[in-house]
């Protein structure tokens, strides 16, 4: 949703001068260049092809800040910005005309650069041609010249929907596990588990092509999963343990340290190269109306296990769902859970949940809202 936060409407007082009716001359031309190549939309519809460029949401491409360029803010229009550089706000097609990435004057957006231009030289008013030329009405009267309205939009602001723990220390069904032959050896010390802070050894080194800077995840191999329905083996679940970096490099093992840990871990636990996951944004949920009638699809899913082996879930819990990649599923889908009930009774609605991460065939995804708890064997639709 878009929130129009200023729209500028202001008009040209009679007695305004030649040089501003040829600065508008100017500006005509210029979208009707614009416009044949379809890059001027209308006032009244913003662009809806926002994206994130750097710290802010903009549809347009601008290039860098330049040192001496401005950045725009929140409540700027051309217009204003015009009357404020050149003391003449309708000399804002002078702006536009140096920053033509901007593909439509009407629609300009916080934290975009724009260059200044220097200021206009304006024609003299008594430099103006004879009565009915362009720049008379025709009765002795200057035509009075309206500028076009200049919005400017603020995006709805997008929140996290998870936080770092939600990500790193949950884990996902791994189809067809494999057990990665780097691991831990064992901690420096006698503890029998190391945590956060604590050095470890590892069993490989210069001869497996470890560095030194080095980032791994820790990761164990659990319990198969099995459907709640077909009791067919999903795969294995894989819980990650944390992080660790590689501090020194030796022949045939290595020394690290864990940078932090879901829970403790020991020797054997496997090591995987690290990668960072991207947080899942968004703007508001879609509304979730419980008592709403619903007729699941044919490709709605299950809720096939829990972490840390609980029985029931609600907000802020992650669950795991057979449902991925090869669904369509995406992070940052939301999932309406409900529960099927006997006869022709309808359906339970019992909350949401937004995808975190995906694999092939299953996804792991954080209730965000729930009406009723959840339970493995309930069911999931995407809501699109």
């Amino acid at each position: 949703m878009m929130v129009v936060s200023r729209r500028s409407s202001k008009r040209n007082a009679p007695g305004a001068g030649l040089g501003r009716l040829r600065l508008l001359l100017t500006w005509i031309a210029a979208v009707v260049v614009l416009s044949a190549a379809g890059a001027v939309e209308a006032a009244d519809r913003p662009p809806t092809n926002l994206k994130k460029v750097g710290d802010h949401w903009t549809p347009w491409s601008p290039p860098p800040a330049g040192p001496n360029d401005y950045i725009i803010e929140k409540g700027d229009t051309l217009w204003d910005l015009a009357g404020k550089w050149f003391g003449d706000p309708f000399l804002w097609p002078q702006i536009w005309d140096e920053n033509r990435y901007v593909l439509d004057s009407h629609w300009i957006y916080p934290g975009d650069p724009l260059v200044v231009p220097g200021r206009p030289t304006v024609v003299p008013e008594d430099e103006a041609p004879p009565a009915g030329d362009l720049g008379d009405a025709g009765d002795g009267q200057d035509k009075v010249v309206t500028a076009p309205p200049q919005i400017v939009v603020e995006p709805e602001p997008l929140v996290a929907a998870a936080d770092p723990a939600d990500l790193y220390c949950s884990g996902y069904i791994e189809q067809y596990p494999t057990q990665p032959s780097f691991q831990i050896a064992r901690g420096s010390t006698e503890k029998v588990s190391q945590a956060q802070g604590d050095v470890v050894y590892l069993n490989a080194g210069r001869n497996a092509g470890i560095r030194a800077g080095d980032e791994y995840a820790i990761i164990r191999n659990t319990d198969p999963v099995k459907h709640p329905v077909t009791k067919q083996t999903l795969g294995t679940f894989v819980r990650r343990l944390g992080k660790l970096s590689v501090m020194l490099v030796h022949e045939e093992s290595a020394t690290a340290v864990i940078d932090f840990s879901c829970e403790d871990t020991v020797a054997g636990d496997a090591l995987v190269p690290w990668a960072d996951i991207p947080v899942p944004m968004m703007s508001s949920l879609p509304p979730l109306d419980r008592w709403a009638e619903m007729d699941p699809s044919d490709s709605a899913g299950y809720i096939v296990t829990l972490l840390d082996r609980l029985s029931a879930v609600g907000t802020g819990h992650v669950i795991y769902v057979d449902m991925g990649q090869d669904e369509g599923l995406l992070p940052g889908d939301v999932l309406t859970m409900f529960r099927e009930q006997d006869g022709s009774l309808p359906p339970i609605k019992l909350g949401q949940a937004v995808v975190l991460t995906v694999q092939s065939e299953s996804a792991t995804a954080k209730i965000v809202q729930s009406v009723r708890e959840a339970y493995v064997g309930d069911r999931v639709e995407v809501s699109r």
